[in-house]
């Protein structure tokens, strides 16, 4: 059971790291960009998503200013910083726009598990 919370742990911690970093090199209008594309979102979507996505980025700037991202506290402000991002995403998009949002959000969830099973082997 131990373990299992520990591998846990380091899991998120590795997903958590390198989609924040992947997310970090691109600016929030060229994630909203991104996702306009994927999503066929239209101008107003477009606009409210790069806010989320700005808003998002001060948050994450002004934790890992603070203490850096070592500690475990961090670690979950940052997991529920992104939540709160893609829960805002999803209010302002259509049904078919969701169901492709939740896609992205699970192939990104399985390439971080990828990335993190590789590290450990």
């Amino acid at each position: 059971m131990l373990k299992k919370i520990l591998l846990f742990s380091v899991l998120a911690l590795l997903v958590l790291s390198a989609s924040s970093n992947a997310q970090m090199r691109m600016s929030p209008s060229g994630r909203a960009k991104q996702l306009a594309e994927q999503l066929s979102l239209n101008a107003d979507q477009t606009k409210k998503v790069e806010v989320i996505f700005t808003n998002s980025q001060n948050k994450t700037e002004q934790i890992m200013g603070k203490d850096g991202f070592g500690n475990g506290e961090n670690r979950d402000k940052m997991m529920k910083i992104r939540e709160d991002t893609n829960n805002e995403v999803m209010k302002i998009l259509n049904d078919k726009q969701k169901s492709e949002f939740k896609k992205i959000i699970e192939e990104q969830r399985k390439r971080m598990e990828e990335r993190s099973q590789n590290r450990m082997n």
